[in-house]
């Protein structure tokens, strides 16, 4: 049986069908090759060139599979990222939609009791406006009656009065029918005392059956009735106004009360309605926000379930491959330690032979000659040292012998090279993904430090701004709590002093009063005597017509005191009431601004340390940023500072060994002349 085909052939069929099917092939290869050598030595090199196969192959699949590795645990690290801050933003968001319903529930109560308030006010207001018409226009018909009942006494005591100043003792009949028309339609109104009543209806009676005299002691004690009665009914009077201003007061302070509380009312339930609609749309905000997060959330989750998934699956079959290489591997280095123990002897005598050296020197030199000129050649091409080094070392090997003792030293240092570059690829190659790898993972460490201070510089201006807006709200609210002080001391004062003054004049009119009052009735005393006993002619009487003019100014002057007295005690009554409210308002807001100074100063402190917290956060975020980038720097030196790409010098060197291993390939032909040409069987 004879191969044509390459031995490598041979080993990739092999390897294709199974370990004994290979060593066969191997066999089969190591007879076709014996013109080239022992079929057996041929085996074993066989053998260990698809060792070195399987090895190369394990490598670069090894590499293949750190880089998924990588790849798994990146995308690992970068979906669990995610599903942290996925997490973190359902938690807030879950937060923010409790905090609406509270703040819907809220304001939906609020607005609930503002509107049955203002409800309330308005009947209240309304009950009162009627109430107040009602008493309005019983005040008018009273006033309007006794207004009446006043003109009729007192155009009746003046007609009686000038019938007495005058001497007449007899009244004149058309006016005495139309005073007792007047009385007696007084007198039926019943506003008086009955004693009074009764009087008057006995000088009615009188004068009905007869008119024609009255004395002048009846006409006295007729005028001091009616002039009693007229004082009774302008006391009733002035009563009845001061009750109506008074009444009137009352109600226009409870309208005043009522209207401000339900404008307050309003604006409260205007804002309450504002900030029921504003909880509203965040909520709607915050549950889409809420069902979008907790869909990527899922998709997130699926994501790194699958992934972990895959990587698994591809962790388990690259565990099944490794074991597999290494079982075949194995197999191999077992079947070859049994040819190399079992085999030598045999092959020896099976396949013994002569070395015949050809001592053409000349032809030998030649041959090497050829090799270092490609060495050379391959040494300028590439611009390399090492290979022109090498080269003078061939030349050198070559002028020293000849014969197969040349080729194999020179063999040799062609060999060593190649070793020597493949030993400077593999070096660079780990330097190269070292470097790679330090590269990114450094660059990354720095992007999430600088995204870090970021952030945290934004939580500190934040903060910053807050410190600045509490304290000048503090400031403000203290200068509104001095303010508030201020106007209340300055309240006080002015309360206590028109208090002071409507006390003194209250004294004042009371007393004023009581004198006018005291004067009238000694004058009314005086008088009413000397009317009785005034003489006809001579001696000295009392001054009747003068008195009665200085007792009507005397009443005209009780009458605007009392009125005076009412208007101090209205005006000081009302001055109280808006004190009163106003000390109220001026407690109320107090109260509101010292807990608003309370809360925003407790907040401050808390904005404070937060603040304090964040540059230390800072501080040490960029601390470690700082040693981050001096890592940066040195590894940025070490990887990326040369002079030459590693791809060039990958490149370079792939040709410089590639030239080497053709300048092999010549020796290791030129060799073949010098093998074996008779090879004696013994059978």
């Amino acid at each position: 049986l004879r191969f044509e085909a390459p031995a490598d052939s041979c080993i990739d069929f092999g390897r294709r069908v199974n370990m004994r099917v290979a060593l066969s092939c191997f066999a089969a290869c190591a007879v076709a090759s014996a013109d080239q050598g022992s079929p057996v030595q041929k085996v074993i090199e066989l053998l260990g060139s698809l060792s070195a196969k399987i090895v190369a192959e394990g490598d670069a699949e090894g590499r293949q599979y750190d880089k998924f590795v990588e790849w798994c645990e990146d995308n690992a690290k970068e979906l669990q990222h995610e599903l942290a801050n996925a997490a973190a933003e359902v938690e807030s968001l879950e937060a923010s939609i409790e905090q609406a319903n509270s703040g819907i529930e809220t304001s939906e109560s609020r607005i609930s009791e503002l509107s049955a308030s203002i409800a309330e006010d308005e009947q209240e207001l309304e009950k009162a406006t009627e109430l107040r018409t009602e008493e309005r226009k019983e005040w008018a018909k009273t006033d309007k009656s006794l207004a009446e009942t006043i003109d009729t006494l007192g155009r009746a005591i003046s007609t009686l009065k000038r019938t007495m100043q005058g001497g007449f003792m007899q009244l004149d009949r058309v006016a005495v029918s139309k005073l007792v028309s007047s009385l007696s339609t007084l007198v039926d109104g019943a506003v008086f005392a009955t004693r009074d009543t009764q009087r008057v209806k006995a000088f009615l009676q009188a004068q009905q059956h007869d008119s024609e005299s009255l004395s002048n002691e009846g006409l006295q004690t007729i005028v001091s009735v009616l002039e009693d009665m007229l004082a009774k009914a302008e006391d009733q009077r002035s009563s009845a106004t001061k009750a109506e201003t008074e009444a009137k007061f009352n109600y226009e302070m409870v309208k005043a009360s009522l209207t401000q509380r339900g404008e307050q009312q309003n604006k409260e339930l205007s804002d309450s309605k504002k900030a029921l609609a504003a909880h509203k749309e965040s909520l709607a905000t915050a549950e889409g926000d809420l069902a979008t997060a907790k869909k990527d959330q899922a998709a997130d989750a699926a994501s790194l379930q699958s992934l972990q998934v895959d990587c698994m699956q591809t962790a388990t079959d690259h565990e099944a491959s490794v074991q597999g290489r290494n079982e075949e591997l194995k197999a191999l280095a077992a079947a070859k330690k049994i040819i190399e123990e079992k085999t030598g002897g045999a092959d020896t005598r099976a396949n013994g032979f002569l070395l015949q050296i050809d001592t053409n020197t000349e032809d030998d030199a030649q041959s090497v000659v050829g090799v270092v000129q490609m060495l050379r050649s391959l040494g300028r091409k590439q611009n390399s040292m090492q290979i022109s080094l090498l080269a003078s070392k061939a030349s050198s090997a070559a002028a020293a012998g000849a014969g197969k003792d040349v080729f194999a030293k020179v063999k040799g240092l062609i060999e060593g090279m190649i070793q020597k570059l493949l030993d400077e690829a593999q070096k660079e190659a780990a330097e190269k993904a070292f470097c790679d790898k330090e590269m990114a993972e450094t660059e990354e460490k720095k992007a999430e430090h600088e995204e870090d201070l970021d952030s945290l510089h934004g939580k500190i201006d934040k903060a910053e701004a807050s410190i600045t807006t509490l304290t000048n709200d503090i400031a403000t609210l203290e200068a509104e709590l001095g303010e508030i002080a201020t106007s209340q001391k300055e309240m006080d004062a002015n309360r206590q002093e028109e208090h002071k003054d409507y006390e003194a004049a209250k004294t004042d009119y009371e007393q004023g009063i009581e004198g006018v009052q005291m004067a009238i009735k000694v004058l009314k005393d005086y008088y009413g005597q000397a009317f009785l006993q005034q003489p006809e002619v001579g001696t000295h009487s009392a001054a009747g017509g003068s008195a009665g003019g200085i007792i009507g100014l005397l009443e005209v002057a009780e009458s605007d005191f009392s009125k005076l007295l009412a208007e101090v005690e209205a005006d000081e009554k009302a001055a109280q009431t808006e004190y009163d409210q106003q000390t109220k308002a001026n407690k109320v807001a107090k109260a509101e601004k010292e807990t608003s100074l309370k809360y925003k100063t407790k907040e401050l402190k808390e904005t404070e340390k937060e603040l304090e917290e964040l540059k230390s956060d800072r501080d040490g975020e960029q601390s470690e940023l700082d040693a981050v980038l001096d890592y940066y720097s040195g590894i940025k030196k070490r990887c990326i500072a040369k002079p030459e790409p590693y791809e060039e010098r990958k490149r370079r060197r792939e040709q410089e060994i590639e030239g080497l291993k053709e300048a092999l390939e010549v020796l290791e032909n030129e060799t073949a002349f010098l093998s074996v040409k008779t090879v004696k069987r013994h059978i």
